[in-house]
């Protein structure tokens, strides 16, 4: 997806209600059960409004997406006062699911996830390799190889994707469930008793 030019003042403010809109009617209705026009009136706008910010209604999950990615770079300075790569890891993924459990929530979660896997020609912005997402972790994890902390039998990109892979797994479960556990519980003894022991040098 091009990226549509970032607007300002009332701009902004228009594009933020349409975004807002659009993912309280997602959640309510389902994706494929909202129009634009549902979008539009939700909001107070005009139809044509919607395609000043964003082209389709999928652009609405990507800029979710992206949005998610902007709350990651915010706690960067945060995770790196950890003292060591291990630490770091746990405390991205700490605040990483924070994050989601309290400020994205279950039902928004499951919005996005099921436009990924079920939409036809959306922008796979889950597994996109250049969110700052990935590329934070894979720089943990390299530091922590450098400094002898952390295996070396594949690559940082590799084993960055393995703990990607893991943590998608355990939102995608807290998804099924309808949150049924805490996910930030759930997700630090996943790092504790798995993910992190199976990066450690023995």
């Amino acid at each position: 997806m091009a990226k549509q030019p970032k607007p300002h003042g009332k701009a902004e403010a228009t594009k933020q209600l349409i975004f807002e809109s659009a993912l309280t009617l997602f959640k309510k209705k389902g994706f494929d059960q909202v129009s634009i026009k549902e979008i539009t009136d939700f909001a107070g706008t005009a139809k044509g409004s919607f395609y000043n910010y964003f082209n389709t209604k999928s652009d609405i999950i990507v800029e979710e997406f992206w949005a998610i990615d902007a709350y990651y770079r915010s706690i960067e300075e945060e995770v790196l006062k950890q003292a060591s790569a291990a630490d770091r890891l746990l405390r991205f993924t700490e605040l990483q699911l924070t994050y989601v459990r309290d400020a994205i929530g279950c039902e928004t979660l499951k919005v996005l996830y099921a436009n990924q896997v079920l939409k036809e020609g959306s922008d796979k912005v889950i597994t996109d390799q250049s969110r700052f997402w990935y590329t934070f972790i894979r720089s943990i994890i390299e530091e922590g190889q450098q400094k002898g902390l952390f295996k070396r039998e594949k690559s940082s990109a590799e084993y960055a994707n393995f703990f990607n892979r893991a943590i998608r797994g355990l939102f995608l479960d807290w998804n099924i469930s309808s949150a049924s556990f805490d996910l930030v519980e759930a997700g630090l003894a996943y790092c504790n008793f798995l993910l992190i022991p199976a990066l450690l040098q023995p």
